[in-house]
Order: structure tokens, then C-alpha cells, then sequence
């Protein structure tokens, strides 16, 4: 399906100065290929600025150096001016930003490395170690406000200073609050918590790579920590699972919907990750071997998310999508489709719910399309497969992964909007609710 017009030419000012992503640089580059009044806008947009001046009569130069003179006591007193104004902004600036460098940090975030009690004044003090590898105090204070995603690490615990399991904490700085000494005799900031935020607890259980290297594991709210034990965080797992059900029947009760809802979420809790954490555990430790240690350790990103993405009347349809990658670089994305009978919660196949054989869709797909190139039209009957349809409140979509389609570069999927002769295909119980036919061009009256 070409993408429109109007979407193209809000991307061209982002792909003039290469800041958009490959997917949608490759949307604009195809689109330019095909689309004669867009490329005439990319053309204006690089067009040079003109260089030739005007033609002067000899009589205008004249009357112009006559009265130059004139306005040159003007200038001179503009330039000074403006020559003063912009110092001022220098000045300003630089001192902008050494009070910017020098101030002290406003937000940490770091593992706890010590608790520490003051019995005679009933003090309570934290050291610990930042992402940004720095050490500090953190003392707490009545007005210390305390968020635990945990119930068995309450806020009142940590303000007590008795818990004693380590910690990943997030933090908002108050005022200074001097120095401090550990125990090896380093004399480190000390600061005032204005807000405290326990973010993971550590388990006492630690994974063991390849060469038998420890690995600590940080379990947070819906997120795995993977961090070498003083040393970098190496990956970070996130697991989302957004199981919504609109009730779509007047006969729908909530205690009906909520079963289901535990029947869905159980489902995905069984499947897991699309990507494999021991994989990208190896791989995030053998990019840290190789690291240089002149800039941050770029930590591997982990990010998996499940949402349901359209219904009828009798199917719930999620997409689980998931993407792995670095600081640095994007990653591979991985996505699969599932659909539930909602008066079940069993998994339906994709196949009953067409009429027809899964070459017959795609074909029906692709004469409502713009593909028309045949390579790609072949690459794409040949690998078609029904787990590559995600059914959207609007159109069909249907996704490729990378390296499944030769000539093309990268993830690539295609929008199918609802035509009737799609829909015919479906059954009538599977279409989703939002789905109709686009609206036909009007018709030009004589």
C-alpha cells in the first residue's frame, strides 16, 4: 500500500538531516522513487540558495557611495553595540555551564553498598554506589519521602534502616549535607534525600556465564537487572503485559471478563520472552570485554510488550512485539499475533478464521495493493504465512522480519485496508468490530 503523500513530506525535513529511522528513511526513499510531485519537493528543499546579484545601473552605485558615509557613524555604533551584547552571552554562557558542570547532582541512581544507624541521634544514612561510578551519603530525614515497588521492602523498613538486602535505588537530592568517610577511608559528598524510590532487590542467586563469570540478577517492577558486581550493568529485560478487554456485549459480565483476562495473561506468562536472555546476556558481556572505558558502557536493552490490538464480537487479537538493542545501535525486533475466543480463552487458529487457503488471502491482498514489482510480489507469496497477519482496528497488516524478503533490507511490513473482498474472506464473527471498507472516490457529477 503507498504510503501518503502528506506523511512523506512530513518525514522530509527529518531525512534531509538523517535523523530518522532506517525504517521510515526507506519508507521516504521508495516513496521518492515512485511519487514525481514529492521528489519535485525534496528538489526545492536541496535546491542551492541563488549566488548572482542583480545588475546595478552605474548612476544607483553612485548615489549609494555618496550617502555611504552618512550611515557609517550608525553602524559603527550598531556593531559596537551588538559586538558588546554578543560578549555578554559568551560570558554568560561559560559561566552557564561551569556552574552547570561544578553544581552537585540533582538525581541519582545506584545500588545501596551500606546502611548505616546513628543509635544516639537515631540518623539513618545510606552509601551508595551511582551509575554515573561515583559514591555518596544519603541521608534520610523525618521529610524523606519513600516509594517501594515491593511489599516485602516498605518504605517504613528502608526509612528505619532495617532492611538489609541490597538494593537499586532512584533518588532526588536535597540539600548538601558535608562529607562523609567509608570504610576504607575515602571521604565522600554527603546529601539530603528530599525522595527516595526502591526500585529492585537483588537476588541471592547469581547466573554464571560461558567462562564462569558471576553476573548479579536485579529483579525490579516488570524488569530484570543483569549487572557485573562492581562494574556496569550489562542488560536490562523489561516484560509488559497489557491484558485490557472491552466489554463488547450487553450480556458481558466483569467477573466473565476478568476470568478471561486471567486466562490471557497466564497464557503469556507461560510463552515467555520472543528473545532468549542467556543469548543476549552473552552477547551484552562480550561487547563489555571489548569495551574501551572512554565513554559509558552502552547497556543491551531487552524490551518485550503485549496489548491486545483489536477484537470482534467472538476473538481477541494481541500482538506481542519485542526489540533488543544497545545505546549505540539499533537491535532486532521480533513480533508474533494471538488470537483468543473470548467465550473460552482458548487459542484460535489463524486458519478458522478465513474461508479460504492462505494463498488465496495473499493474493486478494495483494490486487488491492500498490506491490508491483514481481520479485518482490514472489518473495512475498513464498514466504507468506498466516503467523505474519496482525489485525489492526483499520487495516490488515502484514509483516516480514529481516532477511526473509532477499531484495529488501531490514523488518518490512504492508497495510491492507479492510476491502469488501477481504472481509468476504473472513468470517463474519472474526472481523474486527472498527473494520470497514475504505470510503469510495466520489463520483464527478457533469
Amino acid at each position: 500500500m503507498k504510503t501518503p503523500c502528506n506523511v512523506i513530506r512530513d518525514l522530509l525535513p527529518l531525512y534531509q538531516d538523517g535523523v530518522c529511522s532506517p525504517e521510515s528513511r526507506r519508507l521516504v526513499e521508495e516513496h521518492l522513487g515512485g511519487c514525481d510531485s514529492c521528489r519535485g519537493e525534496w528538489t526545492r528543499m536541496n535546491a542551492p540558495l541563488p549566488t548572482a546579484h542583480p545588475q546595478v545601473e552605474e548612476h544607483t552605485v553612485m548615489k549609494a557611495a555618496s550617502s555611504a558615509w552618512k550611515r557609517g557613524k550608525r553602524r559603527a555604533f550598531g556593531k559596537g553595540f551588538a559586538i558588546a551584547a554578543l560578549l555578554v552571552g559568551i560570558i554568560s554562557t561559560l559561566v552557564g555551564s561551569w556552574l552547570w558542570i561544578n553544581s552537585p547532582p540533582k538525581e541519582v541512581t545506584g545500588r545501596i553498598l551500606e546502611t548505616r544507624v546513628d543509635d544516639t541521634s537515631d540518623t539513618v544514612s545510606y552509601i551508595v554506589h551511582t551509575t554515573k561510578e561515583q559514591t555518596i551519603a544519603l541521608y534520610l530525614s523525618a521529610d524523606t519521602q519513600v516509594i517501594s515497588h515491593f511489599e516485602v521492602y516498605p518504605g517504613q523498613k528502608f526509612q528505619a534502616g532495617t532492611i538489609t538486602t541490597p538494593l537499586r535505588i532512584s533518588a532526588e537530592l536535597g540539600d548538601s549535607h558535608g562529607t562523609t568517610t567509608t570504610e576504607g577511608g575515602a571521604e565522600i559528598p554527603a546529601y539530603t534525600a528530599q525522595s527516595v524510590e526502591i526500585n529492585a532487590y537483588q537476588n541471592p542467586e547469581p547466573v554464571l556465564l560461558n567462562d564462569g563469570t558471576e553476573v548479579e540478577i536485579w529483579i525490579g517492577d516488570r524488569s530484570v537487572l543483569y549487572a557485573l558486581p562492581e562494574g556496569p550493568e550489562l542488560l536490562t529485560v523489561k516484560n509488559y503485559i497489557s491484558v485490557f478487554i472491552p466489554i463488547i456485549e450487553p450480556e458481558d459480565s466483569t467477573d466473565w471478563s476478568q476470568e478471561l483476562e486471567t486466562r490471557i495473561q497466564a497464557y503469556f506468562q507461560k510463552q515467555g520472552l520472543l528473545f532468549d536472555p542467556e543469548v543476549e546476556l552473552e552477547r551484552a558481556y562480550q561487547a563489555y570485554l571489548q569495551w574501551n572505558r572512554s565513554s559509558p558502557f552502552p547497556t543491551r536493552k531487552l524490551e518485550q510488550i503485549t496489548q491486545l490490538s483489536a477484537y470482534s464480537s467472538n476473538v481477541l487479537y494481541f500482538e506481542t512485539s519485542a526489540f533488543c538493542n544497545t545505546q549505540s545501535e539499533s537491535g532486532q525486533k521480533m513480533r508474533t499475533n494471538t488470537a483468543f475466543y473470548r467465550d473460552t480463552g482458548e487459542v484460535a487458529d489463524y486458519q478458522d478464521l478465513f474461508s479460504c487457503t492462505p494463498d488465496v488471502l495473499l493474493q486478494t491482498l495483494l490486487e488491492h495493493s500498490e506491490v508491483t514489482d514481481p520479485t518482490l510480489r514472489q518473495e512475498m507469496a513464498q514466504r507468506f504465512h498466516l503467523d505474519q497477519i496482525f489485525f489492526l482496528p483499520e487495516v490488515i497488516e502484514i509483516w516480514y522480519p529481516e532477511g526473509s524478503l532477499p531484495s529488501q533490507e531490514g523488518n518490512n511490513w504492508f497495510y491492507f485496508h479492510y476491502e469488501d473482498s477481504v472481509l468476504e474472506l473472513m468470517h463474519p464473527w472474526a472481523i474486527p468490530l472498527t473494520a470497514t471498507p475504505p470510503p469510495s472516490p466520489p463520483s464527478l457529477q457533469p
